[in-house]
C-alpha cells in the first residue's frame, strides 16, 4: 500500500503542468537564441569592404584618431610612474621623442602647478604649450611606427592587468571610439536598399515582439492559473494521503490476525497440495518425455526441409546471377549498337543540316532565277503583243491605203472615160 502511494506521488510530480511549462520555456529560449543569431546575420550588411574612396578616408581618419588617443594614453602610463619607467623605452622611442616627451612632462607638471595655484596669467599660455607639445609628439610618433607599436603594446599590457582600474577607466574614450568606428563602418557598408530592408525587418520584428509580448502575458496568466490549480490539487492530494495513511494504520492493525489465520490455512493447503502434486509430477514427466520425442522428430524433418530449401535457394540464386550476367551482356551489346546507330544518326543529321543550308541557298537562287524568268517572259509577251498589234495596225493601214489607191485609180479612170466620150461627141 505504501509503495502504491509513493508511485502516485511520483507521478504527480513528473506530470505537473509547472514542469511542462518549464520545459517549454527552455525550448522557447533555445529557439529565441537561434532566431536572434539569424536576425543578427540578416542585419549585417552584404558588403565587407568599403568601395568608395570617401568612405575609406572617413574610416582612416577615425582610425588615426583612435591611434592618437592610444598614444596619448600610453604617454600618460609611461610618464606617471617614475623617471625610470620612461628610461626603459629610450631605445624604442629614440632621442628626439625622449626629448619631446621629457619637455611635455615638464610642461604638464607646470600646468598642474598653475591649476593648483589658480594662476590665471600663466594658465592659458601653459595650456597652449601643452597642446602644441602633444601635437608635436603625435607627429613624431606618426613618423616612427616602431615607437607607436611599442607604446600601444604597453597600453594593451596595462589594460589587461586587473588591478589597474584607472587605466581601464581612461580607455573608455578609446572603447567609445572603437564602438563608433564599428557603427560608422556598418553604416557606410550598408546600401540604401539594405537600409530600407533593415528598416522593414526591424518594423516586422517590433510587430512580432508586440505580438509575442501579448502571447507571453496570456501564457503567464495561464501559468498562474495552472500553479493555483496545482496548489489546490496538491492540498487535495495531501488530504487524501493523510486519510490513506490512517486507513493504512488501521489495516496494518487488523491484518496481523488475518495473516495468522491465512498462514494456518496455507499450511494445511500446502500439505494437501504436496500429496496431490506427486501424482501430477509423474504424469507431467511422461508428457515431457513424449514431447521430447516429438520435438526430436520435428527437428529432423525441419532439417531435411531446410536443406531442401537451401538447395532450391542456391539454384534460384545461381539462375538469377546467370540471368543478370546475360542481361548485362545483352544491354552492353544493345548499348554499343545504340551508340553506333546514334553516331550514324548524328552524322546523317549533320549532313541533313548541311544539305538544308545548301538547299536554302539554292532555293533562294532558284526563286530569284524564276522571278527573273517570269519578268523576262512577261516583257517578251508584252513585246510580242505590242508587235502583233503593230503588225495588225500596219496591215489594216496598208489595206485601207490599197483600197484608197484602188478607189482613187477607179475615180481617175472614170473621169478619163467621161472626158473621152465628150470629145467624141463634138
Amino acid at each position: 500500500m505504501a509503495d502504491v502511494l509513493s508511485m502516485r506521488l511520483d507521478g504527480i510530480g513528473d506530470n505537473s503542468p509547472l514542469k511542462k511549462l518549464k520545459g517549454g520555456q527552455r525550448s522557447e529560449s533555445a529557439n529565441s537564441q537561434q532566431a536572434a543569431s539569424a536576425a543578427l546575420r540578416i542585419l549585417e550588411p552584404a558588403r565587407k569592404k568599403l568601395g568608395a574612396v570617401e568612405t575609406q578616408r572617413i574610416i582612416e581618419c577615425l582610425d588615426e584618431c583612435i591611434r592618437r588617443h592610444e598614444v596619448m594614453l600610453s604617454m600618460m602610463i609611461i610618464l606617471i610612474p617614475s623617471e625610470e619607467r620612461l628610461e626603459q623605452f629610450s631605445l624604442a622611442l629614440g632621442v628626439d621623442l625622449m626629448t619631446a616627451i621629457k619637455s611635455h612632462k615638464t610642461l604638464s607638471r607646470l600646468l598642474e602647478e598653475a591649476h593648483a595655484s589658480n594662476d590665471a596669467e600663466r594658465l592659458p599660455s601653459l595650456q597652449h604649450s601643452v597642446t602644441n607639445s602633444s601635437k608635436n609628439i603625435l607627429r613624431m610618433f606618426s613618423k616612427n611606427p616602431a615607437a607607436m607599436t611599442t607604446v600601444r603594446s604597453e597600453l594593451a599590457g596595462e589594460v589587461s592587468k586587473k588591478g589597474n582600474y584607472q587605466v581601464r577607466e581612461a580607455t573608455s574614450m578609446i572603447d567609445g571610439l572603437n564602438e563608433l568606428r564599428g557603427i560608422l563602418l556598418e553604416k557606410l557598408l550598408t546600401t540604401p536598399a539594405e537600409e530600407i530592408d533593415r528598416t522593414r525587418y526591424l518594423h516586422q520584428v517590433t510587430e512580432r515582439e508586440k505580438n509575442n509580448a501579448t502571447v507571453i502575458d496570456k501564457l503567464q496568466a495561464q501559468l498562474d492559473t495552472a500553479v493555483d490549480d496545482k496548489e489546490q490539487e496538491m492540498s487535495k492530494r495531501n488530504e487524501t494521503i493523510r486519510r490513506l495513511k490512517n486507513d493504512l494504520h488501521q489495516i496494518e492493525q487488523f491484518s496481523e490476525e488475518h495473516i495468522r489465520r491465512t498462514k494456518t490455512e496455507a499450511d494445511k493447503q500446502q500439505s494437501a497440495d504436496a500429496r496431490g502434486s506427486e501424482g501430477k509430477q509423474s504424469k507431467f514427466t511422461s508428457e515431457v518425455d513424449q514431447l521430447k520425442d516429438q520435438l526430436s522428430r520435428m527437428m529432423v524433418e525441419d532439417r531435411e526441409t531446410e536443406q531442401h530449401l537451401r538447395k532450391r535457394k542456391f539454384k534460384i540464386e545461381t539462375e538469377v546471377e546467370n540471368w543478370i550476367t546475360k542481361y548485362d551482356q545483352d544491354m552492353g551489346e544493345k548499348q554499343d549498337e545504340y551508340e553506333q546507330i546514334d553516331a550514324v544518326y548524328g552524322e546523317e543529321k549533320k549532313q541533313l543540316s548541311e544539305l538544308e543550308e545548301k538547299f536554302s541557298v539554292l532555293e533562294e537562287e532558284y526563286d530569284k532565277i524564276m522571278e527573273e524568268r517570269r519578268i523576262a517572259r512577261e516583257i517578251k509577251e508584252a513585246k510580242e503583243l505590242e508587235l502583233s498589234l503593230m503588225m495588225k495596225a500596219a496591215i489594216t493601214i496598208q489595206a485601207f491605203f490599197r483600197a484608197y489607191k484602188v478607189r482613187k485609180a477607179l475615180k481617175s479612170k472614170a473621169k478619163k472615160g467621161k472626158a473621152g466620150k465628150g470629145k467624141k461627141k463634138k
